[in-house]
């Protein structure tokens, strides 16, 4: 919905490590869902514009959620990066 509600969501994984690696085995729908779970207003959408905002891309969620779909199962989604799950290193 807002970018404020993404940011909002990602804050409350950032502080909690079983979310951090529940939000690593999501692909988009199931980020969405964990952030509508935990009571964010948060979309495919939402969080494909949320990675892309320095672009000047104006799509709309169903366009983002066809863009989502192209994406190989094989290739980690932006999120599964952010926090380290400590089995590196």
């Amino acid at each position: 919905m807002t970018a404020a509600q993404t940011n909002d969501f990602l804050r409350e994984v950032a502080a909690d490590p079983r979310l951090q690696r529940q939000l690593r085995g999501c692909d988009p729908a199931g980020a969405a869902a964990l952030a509508t779970e935990l009571g964010f207003d948060v979309t495919v959408g939402d969080l494909t514009r949320y990675r892309a905002r320095a672009t000047s891309w104006k799509l709309s969620d169903e366009e983002l959620q066809v863009v989502a779909r192209w994406q190989a199962p094989t290739h980690a989604y932006w999120w599964q990066y952010i926090w380290p799950d400590g089995s590196v290193g």
